[in-house]
């Protein structure tokens, strides 16, 4: 396990035997700078490429304000390449 504390906001455990998706915006470093794809609970989800970005475009791609984002699983966050994004 390895733990990342981004700002000394979100302390995240990664399980590096698990999946996980994470999502990178445009206007927050691009591929360097990563959040969790959580569920309605807060709990951390395992990422599914199709699920996960139906489930990002729907929190995100609004018409009034659309924002540019990528999605990952935890290999490729690591290295820091989006995996698939909506740009």
């Amino acid at each position: 396990m390895v733990s990342i504390n981004y700002n000394k906001q979100i302390k995240v455990m990664l399980d590096l035997n698990k999946e996980m998706a994470w999502v990178t915006f445009l206007h927050d470093g691009w591929e360097t700078k990563w959040h969790p794809v959580l569920d309605d609970e807060g709990n951390h989800l395992e990422f599914h490429e199709h699920d996960t970005m139906e489930l990002c475009r729907r929190r995100f791609n609004v018409k009034e304000n659309w924002i540019s984002f990528g999605i990952a699983q935890t290999s490729q966050m690591i290295i820091n390449n989006s995996v698939r994004d909506n740009m």
